[in-house]
């Protein structure tokens, strides 16, 4: 059995998906119905934008869903049954065109009102992520109550993301290192994934609502349930509960392990989920999609 997983922001890297771009024609038709669904070049700022361009909330977004739609355009052709699909954060947001939920055009339209979303509240907000390193997830809810943290991300038993005012910032940081923990504060405009995105979630909700999804021909596990869904409105739902409740990738990857799945094809610009992947469980096959040389690996696994 085999599985689809979609990287989400911080994946980002300048010239990517040129390749795709270059050597695929259904690639490049990806990246210019794009281009024209959102009239301007969003092609142009992923094969030569800088990387201070491609940190923007709202460009960033939309340009790892850009590589990953193409990417999985060129994935498609080698006719691979897939099983589940999933994906961290805005790779969700790739799964819905994967598995026929909604056109190119109203996903992009999605990201794009979701990322500015995101923005907004970021700004006014006045908050951060920091990355904890070396801490179980029970001791770190335990402590959240305490010192006013939100859990955002598990990407691991050993890598959990935390949302938190910055004037708490030094405080926390301080107190999780007294007890061991590696602190990496992260390169973002707010606190993702908690309360902190509560404007965001509101407008999402209306957005989201004025769109028509589809059944997912492929079940999608999602980011707040850690559980399969197809249902049009289901997704609907989970999409927006995910921005203010924790991704539960560490708890996605493990439920699609436990289901028989032996293959993850890890869709879309750089190599993050891999790393996490291997943290998770050693034992994972993962494989990327994001150039053309990459296709070439694929011909290995058809028998799994």
């Amino acid at each position: 059995m085999k599985a689809v997983i979609f990287p989400g922001q911080g994946a980002q890297y300048v010239g990517m998906g040129k390749s795709l771009h270059d050597n695929f024609p259904e690639a490049k038709n990806i990246f210019s119905s794009i281009d024209s669904i959102l009239g301007f070049k969003l092609s142009e700022k992923c094969f030569s934008g800088t990387a201070d361009e491609l940190k923007n909330t709202a460009t960033q977004q939309l340009a790892i869903l850009a590589v990953s739609l193409a990417a999985f355009e060129v994935f498609s052709l080698e006719k691979i049954k897939v099983d589940y699909l999933s994906g961290l954060s805005l790779g969700e947001y790739s799964c819905l065109y994967a598995a026929g939920v909604v056109s190119l055009k109203e996903l992009v339209i999605l990201v794009r009102e979701r990322a500015e979303a995101m923005q907004k509240a970021a700004l006014s907000s006045d908050s951060t992520m920091l990355a904890v390193i070396g801490l179980d997830s029970e001791l770190l809810k335990a402590e959240s109550h305490k010192k006013n943290f939100y859990i955002s991300n598990v990407n691991s038993a050993q890598q959990i993301v935390i949302s938190l005012a910055k004037k708490d910032k030094e405080k926390v940081k301080t107190a999780l290192e007294a007890q061991g923990a590696k602190v990496i504060e992260l390169e973002v405009s707010g606190g993702f994934h908690s309360p902190f995105m509560g404007p965001a979630r509101s407008h999402l909700a209306k957005i989201i609502e004025k769109i028509e999804f589809m059944d997912a021909r492929v079940p999608i596990v999602s980011n707040v349930t850690a559980r399969p869904h197809n249902a049009g409105n289901e997704i609907k739902g989970n999409l927006i509960s995910q921005l203010t409740s924790p991704v539960l990738w560490k708890d996605c990857v493990e439920f699609i392990r436990s289901k028989g799945v032996e293959v993850f094809f890890e869709i879309g610009p750089s190599r993050v989920l891999r790393g996490l992947m291997r943290k998770i469980d050693p034992a994972i096959k993962v494989l990327n999609i994001e150039k053309k040389e990459d296709l070439g690996e694929i011909k290995i696994v058809r028998t799994v």
